[in-house]
């Protein structure tokens, strides 16, 4: 009787096909690029150009922008083409403070593209919207 040797295969018995894989990946790359060209989300809105504006801020310069689009400086009423001399002058008088926004929610976009492009100008860098203006629609 003889012995028989037996032996143990320790290398894998299926092995993966990766080019098969790197070319259904491929496939799906591209067809997805195509197919997210082809798609359109959200509304056709026409916003007016403004500067670069922040959100972030200190409540100390207010200007106020009503329904009718008339803005006031701190309480007093001011016209747009006085606006930006003002906010220059205020810039310089106080250089550490910020501007505070108060926009009706009736009022155009362009009345409040309007006060923040002139405050960017000035040199305001910090914008402050009020909180509650946002809560009002809830």
């Amino acid at each position: 009787m003889s012995l028989r040797k037996v032996r143990y295969r320790t290398e894998a018995l299926a092995d993966v096909n990766m080019t098969n894989l790197i070319d259904v990946v491929m496939v799906l790359l591209i067809a997805f690029i195509l197919v997210s060209n082809f798609v359109q989300t959200g509304l056709d809105i026409q916003i007016p150009e403004v500067g670069y504006v922040t959100t972030t801020g200190k409540e100390k310069i207010i200007v106020g922008v009503d329904q009718y689009g008339k803005i006031s400086l701190n309480g007093a009423p001011i016209n747009k083409e006085e606006l930006l001399g003002k906010l220059k002058g205020l810039k310089t008088e106080y250089p550490e403070e910020d501007i505070y926004i108060r926009v009706d929610k009736r009022s155009m976009v362009e009345n409040f593209a309007y006060v923040s492009s002139s405050a960017k100008e000035a040199g305001f860098n910090k914008i402050m919207l009020p909180m509650s203006l946002l809560k009002q629609e809830q």
